[in-house]
């Protein structure tokens, strides 16, 4: 009978998603795209379009880690109906306990 080989594997490196990721605080469209977990032509439409904050010195782009973060936590209180405060705190809009109606003149 032949004997079975033993292989011996070398351990495996730790996978992407075991590790966080260390991103810089100031990033090109390719590390915040990989940051916001959106493809290249996304973000630069996004940035066509002036829905994302990003700085252009020449003909490069550039976005500030905390900014994109700040950014986020915005939109994301926006998506539910909240508004932010400039410190960016969320705040309740204000909505009146009864419709507002104009006044009927007779």
């Amino acid at each position: 009978m032949a004997k079975s080989k033993k292989s011996k594997r070398k351990a495996e490196p730790a996978k992407k998603a075991d590790k966080p990721e260390e991103f810089p605080e100031v990033m090109t469209v390719k590390q915040a795209a990989e940051y916001l977990q959106v493809n290249d032509q996304v973000l630069y439409r996004y940035v066509r379009e002036d829905k994302v904050p990003h700085a252009r010195m020449g003909s490069a782009i550039r976005f500030k880690k905390s900014v994109l973060d700040r950014w986020l936590e915005t939109e994301s209180w926006k998506s539910i109906g909240m508004e932010t405060s400039p410190s960016g705190k969320p705040r309740r809009r204000f909505t009146p306990s009864r419709p507002h109606l104009p006044m009927e003149l007779d």
